[in-house]
């Protein structure tokens, strides 16, 4: 599914064009604080350069203005639950969107005046809005019922290297649309559940143990170099994504893409119960024999999930899956509406 039938254009092609049009810019000496923010954490990297963003010769979306929004009838056919995970409040049957993620209605937000780096262990915030970038370096944080919010951050909130048990819980984080940033939530050891993700270029960055369910991302910070994803992996031993809804707009990458050709290993991978919609493909699955080494990848599968033909007809604008050749596991996966609504996605 690497190729783009029917357009004469291979997912390759797409990455020598990306590869020769950065090395021109590196050539040109380009140093304006737009290509980088200079604050950008040591050790973590804004972009994978190995997949492509859509361009004006893209096909046409068929709604490049509007997002899908879910109603609470919108079935997933599996939830499996995380077992580390809190129960699941989300309407039972109900795929994630505005009324069922982020702050739950009627909490009494107070503003936050607390460290926003968190160097404390077992640390609670609870019912707050926070102005400004979250950095934990601490165990066993939860921040839940709030608003994280703020324009000017890399990563809206950190799980920094070596700490583990970071917990939201019914969050919404507002990237305000920055487009210099890079994502609402990244690193590692982290739950998101119930979060309700916008206005940043990435969802989020997931490494190793990390789980996402019952969570909404949508309406990403778009620029002409932007490549957004809803969820992106340049590596992990440990990562599950059931029953989300992720939305990537005309213009974007993916709503799922597992980057291989950066990561150390890509395992233990659970793509399951999402609604999932935009982006050239919509999911990268993690291994396209051929280009990817065979030898990072083991125990990825894409099951049970409905995509969307609201952003294009085809879910993506070249196809709802590619990277999903064995040993990745592509199973139950249907349409969730469009012509074809119920059939098997192949």
């Amino acid at each position: 599914m690497g190729a783009a039938k029917g357009l004469g254009v291979t997912v390759q092609d797409k990455l020598l064009v990306f590869a020769l049009v950065a090395v021109a810019f590196i050539g040109c000496g380009l140093a304006s604080a737009s290509a980088k923010p200079k604050d950008d954490p040591p050790g973590h990297s804004r972009r994978s350069s190995e997949h492509p963003r859509l361009g004006g010769s893209s096909p046409s979306s068929s709604s490049s203005t509007s997002t899908l929004t879910p109603s609470p009838s919108m079935a997933s056919t599996t939830s499996p639950s995380p077992s580390v995970t809190p129960t699941s409040t989300a309407a039972q049957g109900a795929f994630p969107n505005a009324s069922n993620t982020g702050i739950p209605s009627g909490t009494a937000l107070t503003l936050y005046t607390g460290p926003l780096t968190i160097s404390v262990a077992n640390t609670v915030i609870d019912s707050k809005k926070i102005n400004g970038c979250v950095v934990i370096k601490a165990n066993n944080v939860t921040i839940k019922n709030s608003l994280i919010q703020s324009g000017g951050c890399f990563f809206n909130v950190l799980s920094d290297s070596g700490y583990t048990g970071l917990k939201l819980i019914d969050v919404e984080i507002d990237g305000l649309n920055n487009g210099s940033g890079d994502s609402a939530i990244g690193g590692s050891n982290y739950i998101c559940q119930r979060c309700n993700l916008h206005g940043t270029v990435d969802g989020a960055k997931a490494g190793d143990n990390v789980i996402f369910q019952d969570s909404y991302i949508h309406d990403l910070a778009m620029t002409s170099s932007s490549h957004n994803d809803g969820i992106q992996s340049l590596g992990t031993v440990s990562l599950r994504i059931v029953h989300n809804t992720i939305l990537v707009k005309s213009g974007g990458t993916a709503a799922v893409i597992l980057s291989t050709g950066v990561a150390s290993r890509m395992s233990n991978v659970l793509i399951d119960g999402n609604l999932l919609g935009g982006g050239a493909y919509t999911v990268y699955g993690g291994y396209q024999a051929g280009t990817d080494s065979l030898a990072k990848v083991s125990n990825i599968s894409v099951t049970n999930n409905r995509f969307t033909t609201q952003i294009f007809p085809k879910s993506g604008a070249y196809g709802p899956l590619t990277s999903v050749d064995p040993p990745v596991l592509v199973s139950g996966n249907t349409w969730f509406d469009g012509p074809n609504a119920g059939k098997p996605v192949l």
